[in-house]
C-alpha cells in the first residue's frame, strides 16, 4: 500500500469514527432517509450501530421485484403448484421483513424505540385470495404505527396495487374517418378487468385508521374503504387515494366513501385522486369550503364528471390527467389567482380537429389564465389549442409534450406561433417529443403507440437528411424576440417536422442564452450532424448549449 492509499484509508476511518460519535437520535434521523432494508444493514458495521435501527423515525419498505412464483397462501396465483410444497405456505419475504423490522426496533429495551413519524409499505404480495391472516397482519402494522406515533405528526403510506400504471390508455393519433375498425378489443379488455376485480380480494382498511387524531398524511392504493360512522381526522393535511373501492358494501359504494372521507378532513391541503372511477363509482366530488386546498390532482378518474371546490383561494397547483373535460367539469369558488402551476395531461385520443373538443379544452385552460408554469401533454404536440382564443399573460415556463408527425411541419409552426403570441411573458419553452405512431393500425382505428420510458427510447430512430430544404418564416413575436431565455428539446430525433420547428424557434430568438437538447438513441455520427445544425441556428453565439 503506498502513501496515498494509506492516507485515504486513514481519512475514511476518521470519517467513520466522527459519524459514530453522533448520538442515536442523529444517526436514526440520517438512516430514516434510506429504505428500511438498507438501514438495517448498518447494524453490521460495529457494536455502536447495533441498536441504531431503533432510533429511526421513518420505516420504508418497497418490493423490488415481483416474486417469480406466487405459490404461497396469500397469493395463490399458481394453481398448478404442489399443495404439499412448503413454499406454498411460507409468508412472503417482504411481509416477514416488515414484521421483523417492527419488532427489531425494541431490541434495546422497552423505551429504546423512537417515536414513529412515517410508515411506508408498497408491495404486490397481498394476494388474489388474501384472507383473514393477511388482513390481520396489515392491520397489525397500522396499529403499531398508531401506537408508536410521534405526537401529532404521523404519515401512513400503504400501497398494495403492485405499482401498476394508473391508466393503460396509450397516446395515439386518430385516423381519418372511414378507417375506424370498431372497439371489440377495448370491450374485451374492459370485461377482463371486471373479471379481475371480482377475483382479486382487496385489503379492507380498519375503521380505527380513520379515528387517528395524529394522522397528518395518508396514502392508500389498491384498498377498500370501510369507514366508521364518525370520522375523526382533525390533523390530516395530505390525502392520496389510488384505485380505491368500497369495502363496506353500503349504499353509494366507494363514491360515497371517498366523498365522506374528503368531507371529514377540515385541514385538508393536498388532495390526489388516481383511478378512482370504475371501482368506486365516483362521478361527483365536492371539496368543502372548510378545506383550504393548496394542491389538487385528479388523474385518470375517467368516470368523474363534476368537481366542486368550495374554496380555491389558497389553491396553488392543479394537475389533471384524463379525457377532454366538459365545461361543467370543474367549479372553483373564490379567487383562483394564487394558482401558479398547472399540469394538463390528455391521456386519451386528444383533439384531432373536432370543434367541440377544442372548445371544451379551451374553456378548461382558461380557468388557469393566471398561472406561471404550464405542462401540457397530449397525443399531438400542442393538441390544437393554438386555434382558439386564450391568453396566459403571466406564463413564464411552458412545457409541451406530444407527437409531431412528419406531415405536421408547417402546422406545428403555426400552432406554436399562436401559442407564443398569447404568452407575452414566456421565458422558458420545453418540447418533449413522443415517438411517432407505428404505421400499423389496430382495431380501434388508432395508430399503435407506446407510452413507457424504455419503449420511448427504443422507438426513436435518429435521422438526418441534409438535402431537405428547411424554409421557416421570420416572425416578430414579442416573447420570442425579447424575453425567451431558454429552449429545451427532449428526445429530438431529427425528423423533418422537428428540425423545422427547432430552426423556427432558434432563428427567431435572438436573446436566448441557454439551449439544451437530448437526442434520441442513435449513431454518434448523426448526433454530431444534428448538433452542428442546431448550433448554426442559434443567433446568440455566446449562449450556453448542452447536448446529450
Amino acid at each position: 500500500m503506498d502513501a496515498d492509499d494509506s492516507n485515504n484509508a486513514a481519512h475514511a476511518a476518521g470519517s467513520d469514527a466522527r459519524l459514530s460519535r453522533l448520538d442515536d437520535a442523529a444517526l436514526g434521523h440520517i438512516l430514516s432517509f434510506l429504505p428500511a432494508v438498507e438501514a438495517a444493514r448498518a447494524a453490521t458495521l460495529s457494536r455502536r450501530w447495533r441498536h441504531v435501527f431503533a432510533a429511526m423515525h421513518t420505516l420504508s419498505f418497497r418490493e423490488s421485484d415481483r416474486p417469480f412464483s406466487m405459490g404461497y397462501r396469500w397469493f395463490e396465483l399458481c394453481s398448478y403448484c404442489d399443495p404439499g410444497d412448503p413454499d406454498r405456505v411460507r409468508p412472503p419475504r417482504l411481509v416477514s421483513g416488515v414484521g421483523a423490522a417492527l419488532l427489531g426496533r425494541h431490541r434495546g429495551g422497552p423505551h429504546a424505540a423512537a417515536a414513529l413519524r412515517a410508515l411506508r409499505v408498497a408491495f404486490d404480495e397481498y394476494g388474489f385470495k388474501g384472507g383473514d391472516e393477511a388482513r390481520n397482519t396489515v392491520d397489525g402494522w397500522l396499529s403499531y404505527a398508531a401506537a408508536y406515533r410521534a405526537g401529532g405528526n404521523l404519515e401512513i403510506d400503504l400501497r398494495l396495487d403492485g405499482g401498476e400504471p394508473i391508466c393503460k390508455r396509450a397516446y395515439s393519433l386518430l385516423l381519418p374517418p372511414g378507417l375506424d375498425g370498431g372497439g371489440e378489443q377495448e370491450q374485451e379488455r374492459c370485461r377482463r378487468r371486471g373479471l379481475h376485480r371480482r377475483i382479486y380480494r382487496i385489503y379492507i382498511t380498519p375503521k380505527s385508521l380513520f379515528s387517528c387524531a395524529a394522522l397528518r398524511s395518508l396514502r392508500l392504493a389498491g384498498c377498500g374503504l370501510d369507514l366508521p360512522s364518525t370520522i375523526a381526522l382533525p390533523s390530516l393535511e395530505t390525502l392520496h387515494l389510488t384505485r380505491i373501492t368500497d369495502g363496506s358494501r353500503t349504499t353509494g359504494g366507494g363514491a360515497a366513501a371517498v366523498q365522506r372521507l374528503v368531507s371529514a378532513c377540515p385541514r385538508l391541503a393536498d388532495l390526489t385522486l388516481e383511478a378512482c372511477g370504475g371501482g368506486s363509482n365516483l362521478t361527483v366530488l365536492s371539496v368543502p369550503g372548510t378545506a383550504r386546498l393548496r394542491r389538487l390532482a385528479l388523474r385518470c378518474c375517467h368516470d368523474l364528471a363534476a368537481v366542486n371546490v368550495g374554496d380555491s383561494s389558497e389553491l396553488r397547483a392543479f394537475e389533471y390527467r384524463g379525457g377532454v373535460p366538459k365545461p361543467t367539469f370543474l367549479t372553483m369558488h373564490g379567487s383562483a389567482r394564487k394558482i401558479s402551476f398547472c399540469t394538463i395531461d390528455l391521456c386519451d385520443q386528444g383533439p384531432a380537429g373536432t370543434p367541440e373538443l377544442i372548445s371544451n379544452l379551451l374553456h378548461f385552460i382558461r380557468l388557469f389564465a393566471g398561472v406561471e408554469r404550464v405542462h401540457l401533454t397530449s397525443a399531438r404536440l400542442g393538441c390544437g389549442i393554438g386555434r382558439g382564443a386564450f391568453s396566459f399573460p403571466a406564463l413564464r415556463k411552458l412545457e409541451l409534450t406530444g407527437m409531431l408527425p412528419e406531415d405536421d411541419d408547417t402546422a406545428s409552426i403555426t400552432a406554436v406561433t399562436r401559442i407564443l403570441e398569447r404568452t407575452p411573458s414566456l421565458e422558458t419553452l420545453s418540447l418533449f417529443f413522443l415517438p411517432d405512431p407505428y404505421p400499423m393500425v389496430d382495431t380501434t382505428g388508432s395508430y399503435m403507440t407506446v407510452d413507457d420510458e424504455e419503449a420511448i427510447h427504443a422507438a426513436h430512430e435518429l435521422r438526418y437528411d441534409r438535402h431537405v430544404a428547411l424554409t421557416v418564416p421570420d416572425v416578430d413575436i414579442p416573447c420570442l424576440r425579447e424575453r425567451m431565455r431558454e429552449i429545451n428539446f427532449v428526445h429530438y430525433q431529427g425528423a423533418m417536422a422537428q428540425r423545422m420547428l427547432a430552426k423556427f424557434l432558434l432563428r427567431n430568438a435572438p436573446v436566448v442564452d441557454e439551449v439544451w437538447c437530448e437526442f434520441a438513441r442513435g449513431p454518434l455520427s448523426i448526433q454530431t450532424k444534428l448538433m452542428g445544425e442546431i448550433k448554426g441556428w442559434v443567433l446568440n453565439k455566446s449562449a450556453k448549449m448542452m447536448f446529450c
